[in-house]
């Protein structure tokens, strides 16, 4: 707890002093579509899967680095995470079950941005890297079996021992573009982990976190 402690002070103050040198500051926010890539021997598993909806906010700091050309940064506070749903019947007893893991995540990413202006509207796209920390996770179980149901809900144990649920440090990739009118911004991005995050890798185990935002956000230039 210590070095989480640590890691995510040591993130949150980087970024911010960052910021206190970069040419604008800005805020975004939006909607957050997630899920995650999962295998099992080698196997991807999808069947069951679906994605949740969830949320994104934070502060942005943007560098010019050229005529049409910049480095972004950010501070985001991300829901990951992803629905599971399973239905049969044993014995002629009809079954379900549905799961869903809820994840927060402080994501920053590191973009690479490239601008062109198309009668006073800059159009942009970006590519780069991120880093996301866990900071919070639940997983939550319903079931039925017959006239029967059940519900239960227990926390996320972040860590890198077998008997842990997933590690807590992801990196990945990050991609997408928008479009800036008047300082306010629409976007897309789409963010890809390519580390593994089960603990079980050992037994064949992969868990990749996968991002869709649909971000408005705001430019408050120096």
């Amino acid at each position: 707890m210590k070095t989480f402690t640590r890691l995510v002070v040591m993130a949150a103050f980087t970024c911010f002093s960052v910021g206190l040198f970069a040419q604008t500051i800005g805020i975004k926010a939006g909607y957050t579509l997630s899920d995650m890539l999962i295998k099992e021997e080698g196997e991807i598993i999808s069947e069951p899967l679906e994605m949740r909806s969830g949320l994104h906010l934070g502060p942005t700091f943007e560098w010019a680095i050229g005529e049409g050309a910049g480095i972004e940064t950010a501070l985001l506070l991300t829901t990951k995470g992803i629905k599971m749903n399973e239905s049969d019947s044993f014995e002629d007893v009809p079954y379900s079950i549905n799961s869903t893991i809820k994840l927060w995540y402080l994501d920053i990413p590191v973009f690479g941005k490239l601008y062109t202006d198309v009668n006073n509207i800059k159009i942009y796209g970006m590519l780069g890297p991120y880093v996301g920390i866990g900071l919070n996770g639940k997983t939550k179980v319903d079931e039925t079996v017959g006239s029967e149901s059940y519900d239960e809900e227990y926390d996320i144990v972040w860590g890198t021992d077998e008997n842990d649920d997933l590690k807590r440090l992801g990196l990945g990739l990050a991609v997408g573009g928008g479009v800036e009118v008047n300082s306010f911004l629409f976007e897309f991005t789409a963010h890809f982990a390519l580390n593994n995050i089960s603990p079980q890798a050992d037994y064949d185990m992969v868990a990749r976190n996968r991002s869709f935002m649909f971000s408005l956000g705001y430019k408050f230039h120096k």
